[in-house]
This record gives C-alpha cells, sequence and structure tokens, in this order.
C-alpha cells in the first residue's frame, strides 16, 4: 500500500532540538505559533500538485525544572522552621547571594546549622534594613546570631533550556512563636520574570530557526 504523503507529528523538550529538527524539515510556508505554555512548528507541504492538509507538526511544551517549581510552591506561606530548614538545604545550590552580597556555601550551611539547633527561640528582631538578629537558646547554650532578611536564588526556570538561568530576590519575614518561629518567603517580581523569561526564550527559539514567520497566539 503505498503512503500518500509523510506526516511529522513530533515532540521535543530541548530548545536546541526543536530548534535543529524545524530548520531540518522546514519549507517556505513553515509557521511558527507560541504561548506562554508551549512553541508549535506547523510545517506546510503544499506543492502546485497536492495540497496539504497542515497536520504534520512540531512542538515544544514549556517544562518547569523540579527546583523551580519547588521554589515557587514555598513563596508567600507560612512555613515552620522545619520546613524552612529544608528549603535551605535542598535548595542551598541554587542560593547565590544574601542582602545584596554573593554567599557561599558556608554562609548557607551556618544559617541553616543554627537554625536547626536552636531549641527555643526567645526574640526575633528587624535590627536594621538587612537582617534579624535572633536571641534564642541552642543546644550549646544562648546564643544570638543573624538571619539575612534578602535571600537570592538563581536556577533555570523550564528544563528547555537549562542554561537560561533567572535570579530571584526575596525577602525574608519571620515572626518567633512558641519554641520556635514562622517564615514567610515573598519574590515581588515573580510574574514579571517569569514572564520576561518566557519572551526571551521564545524570541530564542522563533529566531534560531531562521526564515520561519512567527506569531503569538
Amino acid at each position: 500500500h503505498k503512503i500518500a504523503r509523510y506526516v511529522l507529528k513530533q515532540n521535543i523538550l530541548n530548545k536546541d532540538d526543536f530548534i535543529a529538527f524545524v530548520k531540518e524539515y522546514k519549507t517556505v510556508g513553515t509557521k511558527i505559533f507560541f504561548n506562554n505554555s508551549k512553541i508549535k512548528a506547523i510545517f506546510n507541504y503544499t506543492t502546485l500538485d497536492k495540497a496539504d492538509y497542515h497536520d504534520s507538526f512540531c512542538e515544544m511544551q514549556l517544562e518547569n525544572t523540579k527546583n523551580f517549581d519547588e521554589f515557587k510552591n514555598i513563596l508567600d506561606r507560612d512555613l515552620s522552621q522545619k520546613d524552612f530548614i529544608r528549603i535551605l538545604k535542598r535548595l542551598e545550590g541554587c542560593i547565590v547571594g544574601f542582602n545584596n552580597v554573593k554567599a557561599d556555601n558556608m554562609d548557607i550551611i551556618e544559617i541553616a546549622e543554627n537554625l536547626q539547633a536552636t531549641k527555643n527561640f526567645q526574640s526575633v528582631q528587624r535590627n536594621t534594613l538587612k537582617a534579624f538578629t535572633v536571641d534564642a537558646e541552642v543546644k550549646a547554650g544562648n546564643k544570638n546570631y543573624e538571619i539575612p532578611r534578602y535571600i537570592h536564588f538563581k536556577m533555570p526556570i523550564y528544563k528547555n533550556d537549562l542554561l537560561l538561568e533567572v535570579q530571584f530576590d526575596c525577602e525574608l519575614f519571620l515572626e518567633a512563636t512558641d519554641g520556635g518561629f514562622i517564615a514567610n518567603l515573598v519574590c515581588y517580581k515573580l510574574d514579571e520574570i517569569i514572564e520576561k523569561t518566557i519572551r526571551h526564550l521564545t524570541k530564542d527559539v522563533c529566531e534560531s530557526c531562521e526564515g520561519v514567520s512567527s506569531f503569538m497566539i
């Protein structure tokens, strides 16, 4: 049985692979359509003597990284002492600074260990514009230490392009409770950063496909 035409239906995750695929199979009639969740190339193989049904396509769904999903999930919600320590340790590789100063791994570990050793928070005070002073009982006795007010995270949002890293500047709010504290992390420009990253990614893909018209839908 002779197949009259060849239909392409391909889903691709990686940005560079998507670009390479489109460049290999594109024609003068190929078009790219995109929105905030996917980029889709529709191949048009219409010729003078044969119509095409426009059902050949290559699609790239934008998929969040695991780190970004976990980071986004902790924002604007009350975190217990245990949950906040877990986040510091889990996302240690994504924390790049405190209070607009570059941080190294020892800074993060020290903060997490101080919090983990604390048995009773006697007071939490914002002593300057940049830090909280914690007066607490730890395993080795009473201790006074600081927790930064601003924490800076950097990570890729999308699995499609792991080299496209984005920085998120977050403000920390602390409230002492009976024997512990409640933490709340806020990123004021989260939606703006996500939107800007989507525009950057889709523009990069569309321009890299060379000679293919693109349309936002």
